[in-house]
């Protein structure tokens, strides 16, 4: 009777402890996405009225955005300026050589250089880290993939005046072409993202080609590849962005050939002319260095929230 009596309190410690683990458990399964989309919701709130501040003001006059740089634009004092993208887009020059760059020339720089750039990278990025996921099984394979991580994790910092005197040498310097082929890198979070998604794919699929006859490049090429396109939709997508909105590389490497966003980053030293040195133009300005992109993502909406669907084999 005794030991029965002592035998249940033990019994119910075990299954008190097990109901408060599931109680926690079930706490942080339904409190843990609430906080992370309010986060999330939040984020986007913040940005969302960043973006709709800057349109605003660069609709209104300076007097107007030294007065209220808050509210909608007055009309005593001025009212709605959409003659300030004209004016910004007009003004948006920089000097090289006694010849002054307009914008419609640096639009064509931002575009070569961010898209084939873009392409260059992603592409080779991909085929490195087909290589490395799929042919594992290679000594010199397993080899490569050590170097390719202490490449990517070890801080290389002096490697600025080596890449202008190979560029120099090679005749590549301050040339567009000579930058794309810079930009074939293949290593870097790219390749990282891809090697992901290789592992991910079946290799059955390239078994059943092997059968078929299919050669290894032409079962990349027609038969594993398009099965990620989407992931190389989405990464060209995000290295056009990068590169698009990058100013220190046409610095270094174009100097004859500015972009858009060195076109801006010189807009703010603009202080030659009044009417241009006010902050309306130079937000509008910039805004109109974000309108390409987001009509790229405009465009390709539907794929970049679209996800990645591998099929099942037959029979």
């Amino acid at each position: 009777m005794e030991e029965n009596m002592t035998s249940a309190p033990q019994q119910a410690a075990p299954e008190q402890k097990k109901k408060k683990r599931d109680i926690r458990q079930t706490i942080l399964r339904n409190i843990f996405p609430t906080v992370a989309w309010l986060a999330v919701a939040l984020w986007c709130l913040i940005f969302l009225l960043l973006i709709f501040w800057a349109f605003i003001n660069s609709l209104k006059t300076p007097i107007n955005f030294n007065r209220d740089a808050i509210f909608f634009p007055d009309g005593e004092l001025g009212g709605w300026k959409f003659s300030n993208y004209a004016s910004a887009f007009s003004a948006l020059r920089v000097t090289r050589e006694g010849r002054d760059i307009m914008a419609p020339e640096m639009l064509l720089n931002s575009l070569l250089y961010a898209g084939g750039s873009g392409v260059v990278s992603v592409i080779t990025a991909c085929l490195a880290s087909y290589i490395l996921a799929k042919y594992s099984y290679l000594k010199w394979v397993r080899g490569l993939w050590v170097i390719v991580l202490i490449t990517n994790y070890l801080p290389i910092s002096s490697s600025l005046a080596a890449n202008i005197k190979l560029l120099t040498d090679l005749g590549l310097y301050d040339s567009i072409l000579g930058v794309i082929f810079w930009q074939c890198g293949a290593f870097g979070y790219i390749f990282l993202i891809y090697y992901a998604t290789w592992k991910g794919v079946s290799w059955s699929y390239a078994e059943a080609a092997f059968i078929d006859g299919a050669g290894h490049f032409r079962t990349m090429l027609l038969i594993m590849w398009p099965m990620t396109r989407t992931i190389f939709g989405v990464l060209f997508i995000q290295q056009f962005i990068t590169l698009w909105n990058d100013y220190m590389t046409p610095i270094i490497y174009l100097p004859s050939y500015p972009n858009l966003s060195y076109g801006a980053y010189q807009f703010q030293f603009s202080v030659d002319d009044v009417r241009i040195a006010t902050p309306p133009i130079q937000i509008a300005g910039l805004l109109m260095l974000a309108l390409p992109v987001l009509i790229l993502f405009l465009i390709f909406r539907n794929k970049l929230m679209g996800s990645l669907t591998l099929g099942g084999l037959k029979g």
